[in-house]
């Protein structure tokens, strides 16, 4: 089935999401080093996907402007055109096969909406919200607790696409590293051990948070064992920064205009400290090895894959756990600075002494 000439990979979103598919991209690639092969995602998520020859196009679905659009009775009256105008292009780009490795509506309509007349996706009940449904050729991806990675590897091997590496890799163009070099020359960090310290998690990921003083104490400890630390943030979250960094002689890290000038930044550390988010991912993806810092999800499925990955968890009853909100979320608000600072000096340590 890869020997398709033009194939689109769905995978929307969200961040760590997006970076996890990235080894079933570098499996279909293999299989089918001739084909065009896209990958439709949401606008936020293009900057990282990577370039020619391990993938010829990027298609921005723009989510984020059609929900915005919605908020106005202009928007609401224009939106059915663009929408239309959307799936024609898309469309016209005439896929022979489209492989949704997402698994909900919202890419099953993306994956129909390709014209592709092979639609590849999970089977029911392993994938959600009928998103069977919009596909014609459906495959189990395996029972219990999978990581992301392999679920996506597992769909690319049943279709004639086995894996070729388990890590996600995250390609980081050499305008960003410029823009990472420029400033960590200009503020000292270029000649240090540069620990970075991501405090935040985007909003709907919110309950996941560490508390933000906590950080702030952990720079505080590095910065006296002679590291420096670069605090890091995205949208919405540079007041958190900021408090992370309070009294201390942390950086702070400047405004990114995208995940791709993070990737940047992450790729001149030597360490990252932060939730489970996409950062982490993101951070193991560009070989900067993570101390990651485990509330109510499960590690087995989420934890960034480097080899050097240091997760922090508590053994609890109620954990894994699947709810978004938690009264006493003691799962992360239990896990001490200290139980933090000892991963991370054991990474340290690893990597000083090699």
């Amino acid at each position: 089935m890869i020997g398709a000439n033009r194939i689109c990979i769905v995978r929307l979103g969200g961040f760590g999401d997006v970076i996890n598919t990235m080894p079933a991209l570098d499996a279909i690639r293999n299989a089918a080093p001739d084909a065009h092969l896209a990958w439709l995602t949401e606008t936020v998520w293009k900057d990282i996907l990577p370039a020619p020859p391990r993938l010829n196009e990027a298609i921005a679905m723009p989510k984020r402007e059609w929900v915005n659009r919605l908020k106005g009775m202009t928007g609401v009256l224009s939106l059915p055109g663009d929408l239309a105008e959307f799936v024609k292009k898309l469309r016209a780009r005439k896929f022979d096969l489209a492989i949704d490795l997402h698994g909900n509506l919202r890419s099953g309509l993306a994956c129909r909406a390709t014209g592709a007349p092979v639609r590849a996706g999970f089977a029911p009940g392993f994938c959600k919200e009928g998103n069977h449904l919009f596909t014609n050729r459906r495959y189990p991806v395996g029972e219990g607790r999978v990581h992301r990675i392999d679920r996506a590897l597992a769909l690319a091997e049943q279709l004639g696409a086995p894996a070729v590496t388990d890590r996600p890799r995250v390609d980081v163009a050499e305008s960003r590293l410029a823009f990472a070099r420029e400033f960590f020359d200009r503020h000292g960090l270029s000649t240090h051990p540069v620990v970075a310290v991501h405090p935040g998690t985007s909003e709907f990921g919110e309950y996941k948070r560490w508390p933000v003083e906590r950080f702030r104490r952990v720079a505080g400890r590095l910065i006296e064992r002679g590291y420096r630390v670069l605090v890091t943030w995205g949208p919405g979250e540079r007041g958190l920064a900021e408090r992370a960094a309070a009294g201390t002689e942390a950086v702070i890290s400047p405004e990114t205009a995208s995940v791709a000038d993070l990737a940047g930044l992450l790729s001149m550390c030597d360490v990252f400290i932060g939730a489970d988010s996409g950062p982490a991912v993101l951070a193991a993806a560009v070989d900067t090895p993570p101390v990651v810092i485990f509330g109510p999800k499960d590690p087995v499925v989420y934890a960034p894959r480097h080899p050097r990955t240091k997760v922090v968890e508590l053994e609890m009853a109620c954990r894994p756990c699947s709810r978004r909100w938690c009264d006493d979320p003691r799962c992360v608000t239990d896990i001490t600075v200290d139980r933090v600072m000892a991963d991370t000096d054991a990474l340290l340590e690893e990597m000083e002494g090699n």
